[in-house]
């Protein structure tokens, strides 16, 4: 009963220190990224979600922020590596919270994104710069993490119900 307890009173502690490292490295990547409003030459590379719904970047207003994301990934990558980290931390909690009791579910939602993960890994396989490049392998190592993770529990679950 007492380690019941101790579970789930860490578990809002967890979520919640989660979500304020979040915040900050989320803080700290935009101001990273906002170098790109200067850098009118790397525009049409990193300004992709710009370029992508608006056609292109006239001016350094025209920049949306999910962009600024992307230019402190392939540069500066030490903090969206902390809002990955966190953000992935929230993700999970936030699926065994929603496929309680159901081990299965859980265990084939956790293979689903890892093929997702593997996508995203194999999208950015390509990029010239190390800080995408980085992020390509640690796509790769989480959905293969995942993977490993949730055909292991999916076994279980099923040796458990036969």
């Amino acid at each position: 009963m007492h380690n019941e307890t101790t579970r789930k009173s860490r578990q809002p502690i967890l979520f919640f220190g989660a979500l304020i490292f979040f915040a900050a490295a989320a803080f700290f990547s935009l101001y990273e990224g906002s170098q790109l409003d200067y850098m009118s030459w790397e525009w049409p590379y990193s300004a992709v979600f710009t370029n992508w719904l608006n056609g292109g970047v006239a001016s350094a207003d025209d920049i949306l922020t999910i962009d600024y994301l992307v230019y402190a990934a392939k540069f500066e990558p030490l903090f969206p590596t902390i809002m990955f980290f966190t953000a992935l931390v929230l993700f999970l909690q936030v699926s065994f919270w929603i496929f309680k009791g159901k081990a299965s579910a859980l265990s084939v939602f956790h293979i689903v994104c890892a093929g997702v993960f593997f996508v995203l890994g194999g999208a950015l396989m390509a990029s010239p710069t190390a800080g995408l490049a980085l992020f390509s392998r640690i796509f790769f190592i989480t959905g293969l993490i995942m993977l490993i993770s949730g055909v292991t529990s999916l076994v279980k679950a099923r040796k458990l119900t036969t």
